[in-house]
Parts: C-alpha cells; structure tokens; sequence
C-alpha cells in the first residue's frame, strides 16, 4: 500500500499439486508468488506485508519447518520485510 492505498493485484490459478497445501502454506505461497513479480519494486525498499494469519505472523521463530517453507523463508530474507 502506498500512502494507504492498494498499488498493484496479482493472481494466479493453483497448480494441481498446490490445490493439496495446508492454508498456511498456501497464504505463504501467495506473499512468496507477490514478491517475485514485484521484484523489481520491491527489492531495495522497506516493504510492509500484513496478514491476519496468525501462523505467518509467527513464522520465523518456528522450528518444524516443511522443505517449501524454508525455501521460501530463505527467498524472504532477501527483502526488507516488516
């Protein structure tokens, strides 16, 4: 959001292995999917992601990790996130 307002939607159709994710995975996948299409504006700017999951909030200091879920984390620590 800039200045409070919505800049940009994206959106994809789940691939057919993605249908299976748990909802937390999925909502990570979307912010994931976010910032690799937005890459380009987003790389060396201070970026704000808000969500209402609650398991994303906490993501970071979890340590029963699925594969994809620190791939991902690892691809996240490349931004300036808060």
């Amino acid at each position: 959001m800039q200045e409070g307002k919505v800049i940009a939607y994206d959106f994809r159709q789940l691939k057919s292995h993605e249908k299976k994710y748990p909802i937390h995975d999925l909502e990570l996948a979307a912010i994931v999917f976010a910032l690799k299409i937005r890459r380009h504006h987003l790389f060396s700017e201070k970026c704000h992601i808000s969500t209402d999951h609650k398991s994303l909030k906490n993501l970071m200091s979890q340590k029963d990790l699925n594969l994809s879920q620190h791939r991902w984390l690892e691809l996240l620590k490349d931004y300036d996130l808060a």
